[in-house]
């Protein structure tokens, strides 16, 4: 790695190297990890005008992102406030733009990008040892976790942010010889016992499905798969048992959630987004302009309640840009998963090409509970784990 970082020119190393110290500035707080995100975009944008490159504008998630932007746009131009909602689907092209920083830029050289994996999978751990000071000096607050942000998402952190590393270690504690596997298979136990008790239902579901579908992928050895699953269970039974409550807010409150009436508040939220969507149904209410105007439209309609976002990013889609927005957002999020899943195919040995979809897959999973798709803290964490698995999509290329 420090090879790869003497041969470039002295101004961009510093920009790779402020980018690898990315993951442990993401534990700080949203401003500076904003700030860090940001400046890396528009530093690619500034860079591509200077150097006259425009080769990867012609990739096709590229110009499904820039099409999904317009159409934002577009939607916020004849919205009912166009002033906000133009300045927050302007601001979001920021995290698509980060990606394709790191895909075409940051992470084009193999061992920078397997040296942003481990800064990755350091971090992590850095933040289990973080919430492991919280459970043992303040303990949960309402069986969630809040420590180093004295707000509900570390839990967010360690299932988006370290999901690239972490499939990664599942991999190989299924597939790689004997000794590593041990170790990756310990490593990986502790971070998903951690998502346990972070209180985070739907992000342990996307790291717990996203491992075990990454132990599928790439050299699977099934006497190991069964033993990972068997482990990893009786782990989190202990945890259910050892800590009261848990159990309950994991299983019974999941089950009791599943939006098929009323009895749910999932249904009741996500209803107000398709309630939201028949207001505007070819460009929508306006980028982001749900959590204003939602109050108006929910009049009378007492089974629904509004919230910031509809919790489904398929359902803001179509509540805030509309029939247009929902196709063209599915075209973006789909080329986005063939990219990293083409690439995996023609890569199969490589371990970090093989699982790179299970990254856009788990965030994009059309049937989950989401964040707001708009949103910063949601978009920092997810963005960052996406463009690592875009950037993966170069290992085919280089090793080719």
């Amino acid at each position: 790695m420090i090879e790869t970082l003497n041969h470039l020119p002295t101004w961009e190393r510093g920009f790779h190297i402020f980018w690898l110290l990315g993951p442990f500035i993401l534990l700080i707080e949203r401003s500076p990890a904003d700030a860090w995100l940001t400046i890396l975009a528009i530093t690619f944008a500034v860079r591509a005008v200077i150097k006259r490159d425009g080769a990867w504008l012609k990739i096709f998630w590229v110009k499904a992102a820039f099409i999904f932007w317009g159409v934002c746009l577009f939607s916020a131009a004849i919205s009912a406030t166009p002033s906000y909602a133009l300045s927050e689907a302007f601001i979001w092209f920021r995290f698509p733009l980060f990606a394709m920083a790191t895909a075409f830029w940051l992470g084009t050289d193999k061992r920078l990008l397997y040296a942003m994996l481990i800064s990755t999978a350091i971090a992590m751990f850095v933040m289990t040892g973080i919430l492991t000071a919280e459970i043992l000096i303040e303990g949960q607050k309402g069986g969630r976790l809040t420590w180093p942000y004295d707000d509900l998402v570390p839990g967010n952190y360690l299932s988006k942010v370290g999901l690239p590393a972490f499939t990664v270690m599942v991999a190989l504690a299924i597939g790689a010889k004997p000794r590593l596997a041990s170790m990756m298979g310990i490593l990986s136990l502790i971070t998903i016992i951690m998502s346990v008790l972070t209180g985070e239902r739907i992000n342990f579901l996307i790291r717990a499905c996203g491992g075990m579908l990454a132990g599928l992928v790439w050299k699977p050895v099934w006497s190991r798969y069964i033993m990972l699953i068997i482990v990893e269970v009786l782990a989190i039974m202990a945890v259910f048992i050892a800590v009261p409550g848990m159990e309950t807010r994991f299983v019974d409150a999941v089950l009791n959630d599943i939006p098929t009436g009323v009895h749910s508040d999932y249904y009741r939220v996500m209803g107000g987004g398709l309630m939201a969507f028949q207001e505007a149904p070819i460009f929508g209410i306006g980028t982001a302009n749900y959590r204003d105007l939602c109050a108006g439209i929910m009049v009378g309609l007492d089974d629904f309640r509004c919230d910031n976002h509809p919790h489904n990013f398929y359902i803001q889609f179509l509540a805030e840009t509309g029939l247009v927005g929902l196709i063209a957002g599915v075209t973006m999020i789909a080329s986005i998963i063939w990219a990293t899943f083409k690439a995996g195919l023609q890569n199969r040995d490589n371990v970090v090409a093989a699982t790179a979809f299970v990254i856009p897959l788990g965030l994009f999973f059309p049937i989950a509970s989401t964040a707001d798709f708009f949103g910063q803290w949601n978009n920092i964490f997810m963005w960052s784990a996406l463009a690592l698995s875009l950037a993966a999509t170069n290992l085919y290329r280089e090793d080719k």
